[in-house]
């Protein structure tokens, strides 16, 4: 029994080693959703007046209309990403990279309390379309943010006299990949955001 839990604590220990710069990042995103809430509780009057910037359509007709959903679904993120990569090439980049999920997460709270606020229906429709799509969103930009604060703090590293240029096109190579990558992941979440919409539309406000 001893031994179980004393190798259970090694790996825990080993995640939270290797995984350290991620949770900076979540605790932003956190700190960010909690801010929007308490933004929305502060300054929110009637309800109409946010549910044209915060309420997410539901009405999926025709093709024209799911391709409509899917770049309202995706462009924020997708921006995010496109500052995230340029702050990664930019050697001071660090300090706005952390600014990413917290703004990310500020969106969702509002999002969050507007439908709060709604009653019933805006619980379901945070349960079923707005919570899954904006933490996939969030895992992304997360990751995102990890990748971007590694590179520009490789590059600000190269600054200091007693740095020696080298591996930085192989590292660069690398993070174009990947940021390919976490926007093809965007693009999956976005398609099964206009799923759940399809899906549950119905019984949502």
């Amino acid at each position: 029994m001893k031994r179980t839990t004393t190798r259970r604590r090694r790996e825990a220990v080993a995640f939270v080693i290797e995984n350290r710069r991620l949770f900076p990042f979540v605790g932003l995103f956190l700190i960010g959703v909690l801010c929007g809430v308490l933004v929305y509780l502060a300054v929110a009057r009637p309800t109409e007046e946010w549910a044209g910037l915060l309420h997410v359509p539901t009405g999926i007709h025709s093709w024209q209309s799911g391709l409509a959903a899917l770049w309202g679904s995706v462009l924020s993120v997708v921006v995010l990403l496109g500052a995230l990569f340029l702050l990664g090439l930019w050697p001071c980049g660090a300090p706005f990279i952390l600014l990413v999920p917290l703004f990310h997460g500020l969106g969702l709270g509002l999002t969050e309390a507007y439908y709060y606020s709604l009653g019933g229906q805006g619980v379901a429709a945070v349960a079923l379309v707005v919570m899954p799509h904006g933490l996939a969103c969030a895992a992304v930009l997360v990751t995102a943010a990890v990748e971007s604060l590694r590179l520009s703090t490789a590059l600000s590293r190269q600054l200091l006299p007693s740095a020696s240029c080298g591996g930085l096109w192989t590292a660069f190579r690398l993070y174009c990949l990947r940021f390919l990558l976490f926007l093809l992941t965007t693009v999956f979440v976005g398609l099964l955001d206009i799923l759940f919409r399809v899906l549950f539309g119905r019984a949502l406000p």
